[in-house]
């Protein structure tokens, strides 16, 4: 054991709250340690002195004295309390509704629906062109065909050789 260790425990021990084994590592150390050893002495010494004081005895009618004087200064403190209330009463209010109708304004753009979505004919509208328009008949033909279970070129359907125009 280390003094600053030893010199922890030994107001613990003086006052004898410590686990026996804790007193041994103790002792050991004090028994190979001068300064520790004149440490514990002099704590000793001073816990002797205190227990010899006599336990301090009230004059009569202190504690209902000291409980009276206590209740007078809480009265006191709640008088401070409830004033200081009614002062920031009118300035309270008006602050709360100012403070809700900011928290409104500031997250009224996440509280709105978010715009409707183009379907996907508006979206793509832009890009239909009239040679598109032109061979939406034969795809349309062909999607028939492919739908009934039947083969494209039995039908004798071929696609546009010069492709879309």
């Amino acid at each position: 054991m280390r003094c600053l260790e030893a010199r922890d425990a030994l107001l613990e021990i003086t006052t004898g709250r410590t686990p026996p084994d804790l007193r041994r590592a103790v002792a050991i150390h004090l028994a190979g340690c001068p300064r520790c050893r004149a440490l514990a002495t002099e704590l000793e010494e001073a816990a002797a002195r205190l227990r010899a004081v006599p336990t301090p005895v009230p004059p009569e009618g202190f504690w209902p004295d000291f409980m009276r004087r206590l209740e007078e200064r809480l009265r006191r403190r709640e008088r401070t309390v409830d004033r200081l209330r009614r002062a920031l009463r009118p300035i309270l209010l008006p602050a709360a509704g100012l403070a809700a109708a900011v928290a409104l304004v500031v997250s009224s753009p996440y509280l709105r629906p978010p715009p409707p979505t183009p379907s996907a004919a508006e979206q793509i509208a832009p890009y239909v062109t009239d040679t598109i328009r032109s061979q939406l008949t034969h795809l349309d033909e062909a999607l028939g065909l492919w739908q009934s279970g039947l083969e494209v070129q039995e039908a004798g359907w071929q696609p546009d050789p010069l492709g879309p125009r």
